[in-house]
């Protein structure tokens, strides 16, 4: 096993590293930006990242520019470099589900993941992702005001959509489970910068049971659970652990104490993330970044749980130099 893929285990395991185990997403500007710091073909190899993760996400081109997704949904093509698009048109726009019909599971192109997974052959932690998990999903399908609605007020309507966006997810899984990566990565944002968006009772009420289905199907086959989050979802900590969660990205330095969440939930969750791409990495020096990064080692480093990384995708206004800074911060690190 190589020591990259150890690293995490070890982390996720709560054992103390030789190093963090650091990743690093990046928007496609902010791969160019790395390439052309580096004078380099691959700037994934060139950050050294630990993981590898690749998206259950096909998207058809469509005429006029914009994209639609395997369920439908077109979305605009984003112009400044982001890693998240606007949507064009919703499938669902009144509650019911009436003609629209839900994607059956591209096998093929499932497959072909699982096997760009498995040709690793052991160098990364890698994770199967399913992107615009549940929430998402439903909100992407409904708009979000019509999905915020639906749950307070059409509680048939809003059960009926989460069963089948649940059905479809299960069968999903039950297609790649028994193929070789290490974990999978569910993207599902639930935070806001106070707090959940939908509450915790309305979490409870329609999220919670999808998700602690797949998390028991997932976890019935050995492997690990990542979850992202955007925003505050402190308040949910403590039933993800009960419900097998393993890894929590992405870690907000201007939402959480990190020390407060280290001490009370570092020995059941492993974070991921600490480096804020919303106020710091984007204004900072490259001096400013290492000292940053040494501080939040300080506080997340011991006793493992913890891999570095900036708290989301890194965009082209983020200078390639600091992304290098953390590195760099992390491999003198002691």
């Amino acid at each position: 096993m190589d020591n990259k893929k150890k690293r995490v285990l070890d982390a996720i395991s709560h054992r103390q590293t030789d190093l963090v185990p650091w990743n690093f997403e990046l928007t496609p500007g902010a791969v160019e930006n790395i390439k052309r710091l580096a004078g380099c073909e691959d700037a994934f190899a060139y950050l050294e990242n630990h993981m590898l993760r690749a998206k259950y996400k096909k998207n058809t081109r469509l005429e006029n520019g914009n994209e639609k997704d395997l369920f439908g949904v077109t979305w605009m093509a984003s112009k400044d470099g982001g890693d998240v698009g606007i949507i064009a048109e919703y499938p669902l726009e009144e509650d019911e589900l009436g003609d629209y019909r839900f994607p059956e599971i591209d096998k093929e192109f499932a497959s072909g993941i699982c096997d760009q997974l498995e040709a690793d052959h052991g160098e990364h932690f890698t994770m199967f992702s399913i992107t615009m998990g549940f929430f998402e999903r439903s909100w992407s399908l409904r708009g979000m005001e019509n999905i915020m609605i639906d749950m307070c007020i059409n509680e048939s309507f809003t059960f009926q959509l989460y069963e089948k966006i649940l059905d479809h997810h299960l069968e999903l899984l039950d297609t790649v489970l028994d193929r070789d990566f290490d974990a999978v990565y569910f993207g599902d944002d639930w935070g806001q910068q106070r707090g959940s968006i939908m509450g915790p009772n309305m979490w409870r009420k329609y999220i919670k049971p999808g998700f602690k289905e797949m998390f028991e199907k997932v976890k019935s086959k050995g492997k690990k659970i990542v979850l992202h989050s955007c925003g505050d979802i402190e308040e949910f900590f403590p039933e993800l652990i009960h419900m097998g969660l393993d890894v929590y990205n992405t870690v907000q330095p201007e939402i959480y104490d990190l020390k407060k969440i280290k001490r009370e939930y570092g020995k059941d969750l492993t974070f991921y993330g600490g480096i804020s791409t919303q106020q710091f990495l984007p204004f900072a020096s490259a001096d400013e970044v290492k000292e940053k990064t040494r501080e939040i080692l300080d506080i997340m480093f011991r006793d493992g749980g913890y891999i570095l990384s900036p708290t989301h995708t890194a965009t082209p206004d983020i200078p390639a130099e600091n992304l290098v800074a953390m590195i760099e911060a992390a491999k003198n690190y002691r």
